[in-house]
């Protein structure tokens, strides 16, 4: 660890010793239980081609970025109780403060919609990793860096129009997904930073929930290194489930190396065949040499071979006892911490549906039945990523498709949700 990186920790110690937070004046955490990601309203910005770096205006356009009185009524009926509402804060940080203002009313339009309709909100500030300058690791390197500095008046911001809302139906994120690793051992750290964005939120927003999250793409595997001492218990965790991550984004032409070349990967993995997932397998890679030939390795096959060896025969096996034993390292973390089960969110978790013209990944609405009755046997709230189809793939969608908007039946059921309500 350098000495420039052990005085940075000294002084965040420092600060939290003697500014420790009090309890949130007695403000009542929302009651989330059954959610859906609107992961593209406010999140999928269009870019400016003509403009590197930034953006068309309005940069929320288009189908994907509005939802109908109709389609929110149907969320409600089948049994929604609450929404995460993906925000991309590179729109809001790369345009003139008055164009920034209007976003943050056609936000905020948005989140009053919503909780118009019965929906509890939880406002999910979402920085992608591929933004050049508004990128979580850009943002998360220094504390003294301008990116850092307006992303932290920004999330201030949004603290308050939120504090405005009603506390029983709000909740504001710090960041999504903030680092890939679990945890920096040299480089600045998200432990070092989250106390710092809560901290100056909560100064802001004394009595509004506040959502904390971890490392390792907010996985469960990073719990450890959350100390909850820093927060008061108007806090939710958000935890973020995709495991193995081979089967829920197997064939995802943006998945990494094998996944993206593997298809036909079963759940349970005791009910899959290697044959014929190798033979999909071999077919997924034909089409990509023919689609899309910069994407594909010339051992695409030999590691793809590698990574379904793995699925099928290294221990343990692919099963609910599998998925149970995350959800127990997730509720052990809990009872260590005294953080009471309702504020653990699993904010994230989906399985995606294959690409055009391949086969349906087998034991997909088995493997969301057995994440969601896991986490609603821990006491865990829950957010199905998400609503809509991917662009230009079936993706995780709730929906068949971004035209029709047709809710897949068989997702509704796994979810647990009241699939008759389609009918009505």
């Amino acid at each position: 660890m350098s000495l420039a990186v052990k005085i940075l920790r000294g002084i965040f110690a420092l600060v939290f010793l003697v500014a420790l937070p009090l309890a949130a004046h007695g403000a009542d955490l929302p009651k989330f239980s059954k959610g859906i990601n609107l992961a593209r309203l406010h999140n999928l910005a269009h870019r400016d081609p003509e403009r590197p770096g930034r953006f068309l205006w309005p940069p929320f356009r288009g189908d994907l970025a509005k939802i109908s009185d109709a389609e929110l009524k149907r969320l409600k009926d089948i049994g929604f109780d609450f929404i995460r509402l993906p925000v991309a804060p590179a729109p809001f940080l790369s345009v003139t403060e008055a164009e920034s203002r209007i976003l943050i009313d056609e936000l905020f339009d948005t989140v009053r919609r919503l909780q118009d309709h019965g929906f509890g909100v939880l406002l999910d500030p979402h920085p992608g990793h591929g933004e050049p300058r508004f990128s979580a690791p850009r943002i998360l390197e220094n504390p003294s860096n301008e990116e850092f500095e307006a992303y932290l008046r920004w999330l201030e911001t949004l603290a308050r129009h939120m504090r405005r809302l009603p506390a029983g139906k709000s909740a504001l994120g710090l960041m999504n997904e903030p680092q890939a690793d679990c945890h920096h051992l040299v480089a600045t750290d998200w432990t070092d930073i989250q106390p710092l964005l809560y901290r100056a939120v909560r100064d802001v927003a004394p009595d509004l929930a506040l959502v904390l999250t971890v490392g390792c793409w907010s996985s469960y595997r990073a719990l450890g290194y959350l100390d909850m001492t820093p927060f008061d218990e108007n806090t939710f965790v958000d935890i973020h489930y995709y495991s193995p991550h081979y089967f829920t984004h197997q064939s995802l032409l943006f998945a990494g190396e094998p996944t993206r070349y593997m298809a036909g990967l079963a759940y349970p993995g005791a009910d899959g065949n290697v044959e014929e997932t190798l033979r999909l397998t071999e077919e997924r890679i034909a089409l990509l040499r023919r689609t899309h030939p910069d994407r594909v390795a010339e051992d695409a096959l030999e590691q793809a071979k590698v990574g379904i060896s793995r699925y099928y025969d290294d221990p343990p096996p692919i099963d609910r006892a599998y998925i149970a034993s995350h959800f127990d390292i997730i509720r052990r973390w809990a009872a260590s911490q005294s953080v009471d089960p309702a504020r653990i969110v699993i904010g994230e978790f989906g399985a995606a549906r294959p690409p055009s013209g391949m086969a349906e990944n087998p034991g997909r609405d088995v493997w969301i039945r057995d994440v969601r009755e896991e986490a609603e046997a821990s006491g865990f709230a829950w957010a199905y990523w998400d609503y809509n189809a991917g662009s230009g793939y079936p993706g995780f969608g709730l929906v068949f498709d971004n035209e029709s908007r047709t809710i897949d039946p068989d997702m509704v059921k796994a979810l647990g949700l009241d699939v008759t309500a389609l009918d009505r």
